[in-house]
């Protein structure tokens, strides 16, 4: 019984730690495809969230992002595709609101450092709500 339990508990914390969603895999998607076209095997990713930045970062970073329509070759949003993947993302508009104002013009240099300053302020949120 006792290992019936266990192995319930264990079932359980795995579904939680491995929950997915349709738009995250889309993102995730993207990512092996960007990862094959630029030769990488970075989690660009995760490299954003644990703030490991390198010079192909932001190319990888930027790729996703184009081939998701969230963000033009200049690294400006495409506000309708943007909204879209907002949606996605969450219901609670009080949110999107937080996504579109916080993270809709994103701020840099050049498209890359875009890119990165536009994921950073995506994940930072993310983080908030408790889904990274």
């Amino acid at each position: 019984m006792k290992l019936a339990y266990c192995l319930i508990i264990a079932m359980v914390c795995v579904t939680a730690h491995t929950r997915s969603t349709p738009e995250r895999d889309r993102v995730y998607g993207k990512m092996f495809e960007c990862q094959k076209e630029l030769g990488s095997i970075v989690d660009a990713l995760e490299n954003v969230k644990n703030g490991d930045i390198n010079p192909d970062t932001g190319k990888l970073i930027l790729c996703i992002h184009r081939k998701l329509g969230i963000m033009d070759q200049n690294g400006d949003i495409v506000p309708d595709q943007y909204k879209q993947h907002v949606e996605a993302v969450t219901d609670d508009k009080d949110r999107q609101k937080e996504f579109q104002e916080k993270c809709g013009k994103p701020q840099g240099e050049n498209a890359e450092a875009k890119a990165i300053n536009f994921d950073t302020c995506f994940q930072s949120i993310l983080k908030i709500m408790g889904r990274i």
